[in-house]
């Protein structure tokens, strides 16, 4: 019998509605992958309601992820059953005596109505949407976030029993289940490095982000002022000498030594010299109020470094092997900014 008209259009209106369906569910998956959090917390915090349920499906990445991808599959074997036969019929009400009545040109039909489907799926069920997804992840996770969300709810016993079957197949084959690995250093300098190509992240973002990889690489022998080149106050000399170096170099705090860089006994912050100074003008003055001074070993890490800078409350160290006791340099906590941010020039450019 020729196929009836009105439920052949109904069947080609739906097969266009999945394909809509499937087109969804595509852009729901790279959306949500590719989509900032940082700027979803930002729109989160001008009032946007959009924008928290987003966050919802990026913490959640996984199980968001497998919704979508059982969206596809269930849409995809809708299409499959309508779409073909709902073309084949279009074509036998179109061209009814030559495809009833010929197999040559019945089977031409059948394979018309599948390559019609699959290039109407392919291209806007699939392509399409991605496209989009990739180009704008921001404004389509905030669009599909409420029946994205709405979907897992629904469909979450089928996503939580198909999840554990596969984690059951994945043990019998040796493997811990579906459980997300963390990424390597080397992975994300190549992430970075893609979004630096893709302008994500400017120039200067990238170089500190390169120097922060190999900020534990280096340690204090590596980034300090050697002793023979470190500029310091002594109360073997007079005060004039002293004064001389200070308005000479210009520095903001001074290691303080005994007799020479070898007996060092604080270290000076030159706005209390300053200040002592005005009401002691003498070497008594250093003295009075010099702080501290932290030694930090040769082989110690950056990392290290900032972390004792920072509990200490100091911005200068001085460098001891640990052996001989000996006084082998400075390290200051501009030496230690400058692994992540390249190198720091003064106003006067040194």
């Amino acid at each position: 019998p020729p196929p009836d008209l009105a439920v052949t259009g109904i069947f080609i209106l739906c097969s266009f509605l999945l394909v809509g369906l499937n087109g969804f569910f595509v852009a729901a998956e790279f959306a949500i992958v590719k989509v900032r959090r940082t700027r979803l917390e930002e729109l989160v915090g001008l009032g946007n309601a959009a924008a928290a349920r987003s966050i919802l499906l990026v913490d959640q990445l996984d199980e968001y992820l497998s919704a979508t991808q059982l969206g596809i599959t269930l849409v995809s074997l809708a299409l499959g059953w309508m779409g073909e036969e709902a073309f084949f019929n279009l074509f036998r009400i179109l061209f009814p005596a030559l495809i009833d009545s010929n197999a040559t040109a019945h089977g031409v039909a059948v394979g018309a109505s599948f390559f019609f489907i699959t290039v109407l799926h392919v291209v806007l069920g699939e392509l399409v949407p991605k496209s989009m997804a990739i180009q704008q992840a921001e404004k389509i996770t905030l669009w599909i976030s409420r029946p994205l969300h709405i979907f897992y709810l629904i469909a979450k016993p089928l996503i939580h029993a198909f999840t554990s079957l596969a984690n059951f197949v994945l043990r019998l084959l040796g493997y811990h289940g579906l459980e997300e690995l963390p990424l390597s250093e080397e992975e994300l300098k190549m992430v970075m490095k893609e979004s630096h190509e893709d302008g994500v992240i400017s120039e200067s973002e990238a170089q500190i982000i390169n120097r922060a990889f190999s900020f534990s690489d280096k340690v204090a022998a590596d980034i300090m002022i050697p002793a023979e080149k470190v500029q310091y106050l002594s109360l073997q000399r007079t005060l004039d000498q002293n004064m001389k170096i200070t308005e000479k170099r210009m520095y903001t705090r001074f290691p303080l030594a005994d007799h020479n860089f070898t007996n060092v006994v604080g270290v000076v912050h030159m706005k209390d010299a300053w200040r002592e100074l005005s009401e002691d003008e003498s070497n008594e003055a250093f003295r009075k109020v010099a702080r501290k001074p932290v030694f930090v070993d040769p082989k110690l890490k950056q990392d290290r470094i900032m972390k004792i800078f920072k509990d200490t409350r100091s911005h200068l160290a001085i460098v001891q092997d640990p052996l001989t006791k000996k006084n082998v340099g400075i390290v200051t906590m501009e030496d230690v900014l400058e692994g992540i941010v390249g190198e720091i020039l003064d106003e006067h450019g040194n």
